[in-house]
């Protein structure tokens, strides 16, 4: 590879900007020879704010899909934009919560989220949705991490449910393993939905070559 593949990323969150830097430090690719390469080695990220509109779905795909054209329509280059959402594994065909994780997020607060939704200790899988829009087609990428909630709020990281999910993998909640020194942010981005959905996207990526609007 003679250059480095760039990608607009629709998002104002500093949490989300410093999440892709740290992927673009610890998480690989496979190249279409076949090797692995740091993402930041072959992937040139851009963060603009393509000021998406979000309806309110459960189905994260269908949500992500209107936003990133939504973006796209902003921007007028290819982009991504990403959500992600809790979804109880009780509920999993219902997609619940699902799109509506943040709206609840937001009315209620972290205690009040797992109180409402009698969460304690409940099985739930965290799915991030990324979606690329190129002008002409929009495709999606989804990347899952099951896991639990928390009995209660732990962690001072205050990224959206980062204090009350649990993966499976660990004890500690994602906002705590991102404060702990021998762990850090590092290993929260090993676990992260959000880091499978974006490997997805960045394999296609590599695959399909540049978009067909933008040679």
């Amino acid at each position: 590879m003679t250059s480095m593949i760039e990608v607009v990323y629709s998002t104002t969150s500093s949490y989300k900007k410093a999440e892709i830097e740290e992927m673009c430090r610890s998480a690989v690719v496979q190249m279409p020879n076949g090797t692995t390469m740091a993402i930041g080695n072959a992937f040139k990220f851009e963060f603009r704010d393509g000021k998406p509109s979000e309806p309110l779905e459960r189905d994260l795909e269908q949500m992500v899909r209107h936003k990133v054209v939504s973006a796209y329509k902003t921007l007028l280059v290819p982009c991504i934009a990403e959500h992600a959402g809790l979804i109880f594994e009780d509920y999993a065909s219902e997609h619940y919560p699902g799109g509506l994780t943040q709206p609840m997020w937001d009315a209620l607060g972290a205690e009040r989220f797992i109180a409402e939704t009698n969460g304690r200790g409940r099985r739930v899988i965290a799915r991030a949705v990324i979606g690329y829009c190129d002008g002409l087609n929009v495709s999606c990428f989804q990347g899952e991490t099951h896991g639990t909630l928390a009995t209660f709020p732990r962690g001072s990281r205050e990224f959206y449910w980062d204090p009350v999910f649990i993966p499976d993998e660990e004890t500690m909640t994602y906002a705590e393993i991102c404060e702990d020194p021998t762990l850090g942010l590092k290993r929260k981005i090993a676990l992260s939905q959000s880091t499978k959905a974006l490997i997805e996207f960045l394999q296609y990526r590599l695959k399909m070559g540049a978009p067909l609007l933008f040679p």
